[in-house]
């Protein structure tokens, strides 16, 4: 195994059918599943809007941002994981994702990952898609994209 100090530490989202992989560093918080207010200002990918320590945050669904059908039933272990936003304007300085599940930390060494090549514009908020060593397949997003999009005027 590769030297612990080369690790990347990282955050595992599990989705309905897929996992998300991102730097735990832009993670601000995970919490429970609470319904959204509706909000049409937003992309259709957005599932409206949550309360987070006194800010109204957007709730994306990244399933139906990739064209996937978004998981209408929320389970007891539904998650909302708040991401801080990267750089750029300063109008949206989080959102949440919703997960299927409780994340998990993993560590990452960038050269044991299997990567999987993509076409160009094939999957507009899709960075990579990668195989972990334990042969878990996983989407690390493309985050400015996803932003971007969020930040567009409607």
């Amino acid at each position: 195994m590769p030297d612990q100090a080369t690790a990347l530490r990282a955050i595992l989202l599990p989705l309905t059918e897929q996992n998300l992989l991102l730097p735990a560093a832009v993670i601000a918080e995970v919490v429970d599943y609470v319904e959204p207010d509706p909000d049409d200002s937003w992309p259709g990918w957005v599932l409206g809007v949550f309360a987070w320590h006194g800010q109204m945050l957007p709730l994306v669904s990244v399933e139906a941002a990739l064209g996937l059908e978004s998981p209408r039933v929320r389970g007891r272990r539904t998650r909302i994981v708040v991401l801080h936003t990267l750089g750029g304007p300063s109008g949206l300085p989080r959102y949440g994702l919703l997960v299927n599940d409780t994340p998990r930390v993993v560590s990452v060494w960038p050269e044991s990952l299997g990567v999987c090549a993509l076409g160009e514009g094939v999957e507009p908020y899709v960075r990579q898609r990668v195989t972990l060593p334990d042969a878990e397949s996983a989407i690390i997003p493309d985050l400015d994209a996803l932003q971007g999009a969020l930040l567009a005027p409607g």
